[in-house]
This record gives structure tokens, C-alpha cells and sequence, in this order.
């Protein structure tokens, strides 16, 4: 229930604010957090999906493409369960 808890109150916090949300996200601190997080994974085929994912958005965010980065970001949170 926290876990959920958690999850809809981040992503409500994505959707109210997607300039702040992209900004905070979108930086070396949280990719090396979701590093972490896809790591401890279990779910082969889950963890395979937000791997590619964060991949995709850490390339949009080394190229300066912020819009790109979240979108790749919210899909690797979604395969992440969070």
C-alpha cells in the first residue's frame, strides 16, 4: 500500500509539473539511482524493458533533448512498476 502510495503521488507530482519533473529527473544523480533500482530487479523481461528504456533516456539527456528524456524516463518508471 505505501508502494503505491508512493507511486501515484510521484507521478501525480510528473503530470502537475512536467518542466520541474523534467529538470529534476533528467540529471546523473537519478540515472545512476535507476541504475541501482533496475539492478535489484527480479522480473527478467521487466528489467530488460526499463534497462532499454533508461538507455534511450539517458542518450536524449546527453543530448540535451529533455522532452525525449522524460518521455524514456516515465517508460522506464512504468517498467519498473513505480
Amino acid at each position: 500500500m505505501l508502494k503505491a502510495s508512493f507511486a501515484a503521488a510521484f507521478l501525480a507530482v510528473m503530470v502537475l509539473s512536467p518542466a520541474y519533473a523534467a529538470k529534476d529527473l533528467c540529471n546523473e544523480a537519478h540515472m545512476k539511482q535507476m541504475d541501482g533500482m533496475i539492478a535489484k530487479m527480479t522480473d527478467a523481461e521487466k528489467k530488460k524493458e526499463a534497462t532499454a528504456a533508461l538507455d534511450e533516456s539517458k542518450a536524449a539527456m546527453k543530448d540535451g533533448n529533455t522532452e525525449e528524456c522524460m518521455k524514456h524516463m516515465m517508460h522506464a518508471h512504468q517498467a519498473m512498476g513505480l
